[in-house]
């Protein structure tokens, strides 16, 4: 249904990695990357779990000290994202409503990022949300393999079905791509 109101293109990540402990965020930060906006759920956190654990936290520790500002720009709801971001001493949006653009441009516009695009990458683990949200407003993104799908509210695996026929177009279109996203998934 997304893939008929948008270009196929849109739902193509800039890259891929496994988990967000595989992203090389030193060559992103050579490349000019200043603000990473991550989406939350099962990107971050799977659902079921509320706060970030020790190993989460050194790596957002990490990625600070490497010169990044982190934003968490997530679908949930206030209380949920507020308490994980306050944990992590971290601003955040929450009911970004992605895929629509809201989201991204709230933060864009809070964090005064509208003109440094090309600073702003965007981590995320479902093509349908956090990729074509983030595309919509010309940001970079990369997408991660779901933590912990068994924990998925229905929404989301609504989506997650919807996903499956952009895979297949991306197959047929883009095939370098789609193995590239395949290979994350395994």
């Amino acid at each position: 249904m997304f893939e008929l109101f948008f270009r196929l293109k849109k739902f193509i990540p800039t890259m891929c990695a496994k988990t967000v402990y595989d992203i090389d965020y030193i060559k992103l930060y050579e490349q000019g990357k200043r603000i990473i906006l991550t989406d939350l759920d099962n990107t971050l956190l799977p659902y079921d779990l509320q706060y970030a654990n020790d190993e989460l936290k050194q790596l957002i520790n990490k990625i600070r000290s490497i010169g990044f500002e982190i934003i968490v720009v997530s679908n949930n709801h206030k209380k949920r994202v507020k308490n994980f971001s306050n944990d992590i001493n971290c601003p955040y949006i929450s009911f970004a409503m992605k895929p629509l653009t809201s989201g991204y441009r709230k933060a864009l516009r809070k964090f005064k990022l509208k003109k440094e695009k090309q600073e702003v990458i965007a981590i995320g683990d479902q093509l349908l949300t956090d990729i074509l949200g983030a595309s919509r407003v010309k940001i970079d993104t990369i997408l991660v393999k779901p933590i912990k799908q068994k924990t998925e509210k229905w929404y989301t695996r609504l989506n997650r079905r919807k996903e499956q026929n952009i895979l297949k177009k991306l197959k047929k279109h883009y095939p370098e791509k789609y193995l590239e996203i395949e290979a994350i998934q395994s």
